[in-house]
């Protein structure tokens, strides 16, 4: 159900941005197409302050929460009998979720792949469950990742810029079908 919803609020995100691409200029287009490539290079001053307090508040919220992410590990009934209000937990895990990824993407657009395939690549590093390792992990396997593929996509002598999503795509999405492969191979019940 949540899938379907999730694609449903896709859904009218996509049109609603397509209605206002249709009224627009072209230079507002141009610059959210530029917008959709992601970069970090857009970002001002003052909108720096901006994002640094957002990104630390909802790093602050995550971190907190790394106790309801662990009891929450074990199911619902081990996190109910641990004292643990799972729908409160859930609330702030979005909240904290959602302010991350809102604020990021809103200054630097969306750069695809590195919620998805960093968290795999913590998890294989150091091999453990534990969110007090996870989440500071994270933290500094994305921060090299993205760092390395901006350093990509602008490569030192060369007179293009590529949009960021390429290379995080390039870096990503192989990292993630290893991850599956990887997984169902594990699985003694294929």
């Amino acid at each position: 159900m949540m899938l379907i919803i999730g694609l449903m609020i896709g859904s009218i995100t996509i049109a609603l941005t397509s209605i206002w691409q249709y009224f627009s200029n072209p230079e507002e287009v141009k610059d959210y197409l530029l917008w959709t490539f992601g970069s970090l290079g857009g970002v001002t001053g003052k909108q720096l302050v901006i994002l640094a307090l957002m990104t630390f508040i909802g790093l602050t919220i995550a971190f907190l929460s790394s106790k309801m992410l662990d009891a929450l590990l074990l199911g619902e009934n081990y996190a109910r009998s641990m004292g643990l209000t799972v729908k409160r937990a859930r609330l702030i895990i979005v909240f904290s979720t959602s302010l991350l990824a809102g604020a990021i993407t809103a200054f630097c657009g969306p750069i695809g792949f590195l919620g998805i395939a960093v968290p795999h690549l913590a998890r294989s590093v150091f091999n453990t469950a534990s969110h007090r390792i996870l989440m500071p992990a994270c933290c500094l396997i994305g921060t090299i990742l993205l760092l390395l593929c901006d350093c990509i996509a602008q490569w030192p002598g060369s007179q293009t810029v590529l949009p960021i999503n390429i290379i995080t795509s390039l870096v990503g999405a192989p990292v993630v079908i290893y991850m599956l492969i990887r997984k169902r191979n594990l699985n003694p019940y294929r």
